[in-house]
């Protein structure tokens, strides 16, 4: 029979999740996190940028000015502890940092990626017995904790994690607001998110195109054919918001919280709003040309075909075999292709329940309308996009295509034959297993050239 729990230890257990995944999350982040003290990718210029800003030196760079800010405070707050804490250090940005310093606000950004994605699961699925939206909200977190390109991500002083995360967080406040009787708070909440993603970079924007696209599409269907159906595939707190609503918390918002966050970047600068931007234009446009050996097109992330070095080098051990230490944005593979096809499974599903047409109490699953949506925002505007591009541009989309696996898994464990509970759980056990063989590259620990060779299954990983 299955385990009913009372509402009050039912959120209790929620919120004790929410925190525990946050915690390992953290701690998987944190271990080990000045291991290379060195400026590792593209630390070269995001630490040096925030360098630039503690030390009022004005400086031009492509993206917004968000994610640097945050690593400057991060340096603010820890390097001067250093000393006391018996911290390793380096002077490649011209002054003494500890790795550390730099690197452990991504960190906590990054951590905060696994509860982030339980909860927009539990929240997409209010329709659900309790059981099993606690289900798809642990598999989704889960899952999250056990991919491999945001761990790494997380572990340097880089920007990425942080649009991410606030473009996820700017979600989950708007789907939560969905079951508030005053939901102006958490409307605000999802703007400055929303703002914040996109002022670390533009990338951040397609969040917030997803609800674009679903709010348009919740007003067309309810037009067209929600009478008729009785069903409307857009969550709640999307077809509540009134077109001026929309204006004012996902355009209006987002838009103040974006021009106040350059305000420091211009005060150092003496440039303006409008001239700063027509400059980043210009340096993105002037990127059409550039080459890397790590440039990836948009239709090849999927397929986890081109990951990019972060760090390699070799320490000779004598006679032995020398010590490999390699760290490879590399995803968890097994993770990834499987997410992909969950994707292409909801989008079929999707498909054929609008083939055979609608029927009175029938339409097509919200849960999969909502995360198709958003994995193409986040993701097709980057066929448009001439310039190099790399695996990471994909991290907006891989948060939905973990919670599409999450959710066709969550199904099938609540399945009434056996059979899809036993494929659920081998395919969980997989995950695993492929987090676990892979985990040396995405912690840099020291593996044996053979070792290294073994997980390299496709020409184009090294």
């Amino acid at each position: 029979m299955p385990l009913r729990l009372p509402q009050v230890a039912s959120t209790n257990f929620l919120k004790a999740g929410l925190i525990a995944l946050f915690l390992v999350g953290l701690g998987l982040r944190l271990w080990g996190l000045g291991r290379f003290n060195t400026l590792a990718f593209d630390e070269t210029y995001y630490v040096r940028f925030a360098v630039d800003y503690l030390q009022q030196r004005p400086f031009f760079d492509a993206h917004p000015p968000l994610g640097k800010y945050l690593i400057a405070l991060g340096i603010a707050l820890v390097n001067p502890l250093a000393g006391y804490l018996d911290l390793t250090g380096n002077t490649l940005t011209g002054v003494w940092l500890s790795p550390w310093s730099y690197r452990w606000m991504t960190a906590l950004a990054g951590a905060c990626l696994p509860p982030l994605a339980a909860a927009l699961a539990y929240l997409l699925a209010s329709g659900y017995p309790q059981r099993h939206r606690l289900i798809f909200g642990a598999l989704a977190g889960g899952l999250m904790l056990m991919e491999g390109l945001s761990l790494v991500e997380s572990r340097f002083g880089l920007i990425n994690l942080f649009w991410v995360g606030l473009g996820l967080g700017g979600q989950v406040c708007l789907l939560a607001a969905g079951s508030m009787n005053r939901p102006g708070y958490a409307y605000t909440a999802a703007g400055v998110a929303f703002g914040g993603a996109i002022a670390v970079k533009w990338n951040g924007a397609g969040f917030l195109l997803g609800l674009y696209l679903l709010w348009g599409l919740g007003r067309w269907w309810a037009s067209r054919f929600e009478k008729f159906s009785g069903q409307n595939p857009v969550p709640l707190a999307l077809r509540r918001l009134r077109l001026s609503q929309l204006l004012v918390y996902c355009c209006g918002v987002p838009l103040f919280t974006y021009g106040l966050i350059w305000l420091p970047h211009l005060h150092l600068t003496g440039t303006s709003l409008i001239e700063i931007h027509r400059l980043l234009w210009q340096a993105h446009q002037s990127m059409g040309d550039a080459v890397h050996p790590y440039c990836s097109a948009w239709y090849t992330w999927p397929l986890l075909l081109r990951p990019v070095a972060y760090f390699y080098r070799t320490v000779p051990l004598g006679s032995a075999e020398p010590a490999v230490y390699s760290v490879q944005g590399l995803g968890n593979p097994v993770l990834w292709w499987l997410s992909t096809a969950a994707m292409v499974a909801l989008a079929g599903q999707v498909f054929s329940q609008g083939r055979r047409g609608l029927r009175p109490g029938m339409g097509p699953d919200p849960i999969a309308v909502f995360l198709l949506v958003n994995y193409g925002a986040n993701w097709l505007p980057w066929a448009m996009v001439q310039r190099c591009t790399f695996l990471y541009h994909y991290l907006g989309s891989l948060v939905f295509s973990g919670v599409a696996i999450a959710y066709l898994l969550a199904g099938w464990l609540t399945h009434p034959r056996p059979d899809f509970r036993r494929l659920a759980w081998g395919l969980l056990l997989l995950i695993g297993a492929a987090f676990i063989f892979w985990l040396p590259v995405y912690l840099g620990l020291p593996l044996s050239p053979e070792a290294l060779r073994w997980r390299w299954w496709l020409r184009l990983w090294i």
